[in-house]
């Protein structure tokens, strides 16, 4: 896979490339030549675009930034262990309440626990190349992630660690 860098030299090289073809090209069918230093600026900063555009295209940059990454194994563990921690803590709470819970519940959670468990699965077990069913799998382990905990106030995923704002010099 190409690297995912190139600078702003390349995109001048290609472009000046492109110019010296236009300009060969043009001396071969007896029209004005089309020379660097006569072009508008406009007509520069367009071609200095489009040679972005392929850089980005070429080396793999518009994938990696418009495709889904794939989750890290410390990211999926963390999201199976919240899951797990969940689960339980919603299983102990209505074991709690005994009967006055609304009628379905159960049901209902068996069947969160299972479309959390199979999603895990196909995450887990999802090959080299990430699909758009790992990533369907993925998006859907993180909403029952976030849904299932009862404390989720919507303000960071509640499996990522927190991240302190204070440093000390130890």
């Amino acid at each position: 896979m190409p690297s995912a860098y190139y600078l702003p030299d390349d995109v001048a090289a290609l472009v000046k490339q492109w110019i010296k073809r236009e300009r060969v090209s043009a001396k071969e069918n007896g029209e004005r030549p089309v020379y660097w230093s006569r072009l508008p600026d406009w007509k520069r900063a367009e071609l200095y675009r489009e040679g972005h555009h392929w850089h980005r295209l070429a080396t793999g940059a518009m994938l990696e930034q418009c495709a889904p990454q794939r989750p890290s194994a410390a990211e999926i563990t963390a999201v199976r262990d919240h899951l797990t921690r969940c689960c339980e803590r919603l299983r102990s709470m209505a074991t709690a309440r005994g009967d006055l819970l609304p009628e379905g519940l159960w049901a209902q959670l068996e069947t969160a626990e299972q479309r959390a468990a199979m999603a895990l699965d196909i995450v887990e077990n999802a090959p080299a190349e990430w699909s758009r069913e790992a990533d369907a799998a993925w998006a859907e382990l993180k909403r029952w992630a976030r849904n299932l905990d009862i404390d989720y106030r919507g303000l960071r995923d509640p499996w990522e660690p927190e991240r302190s704002t204070t440093h000390s010099n130890s």
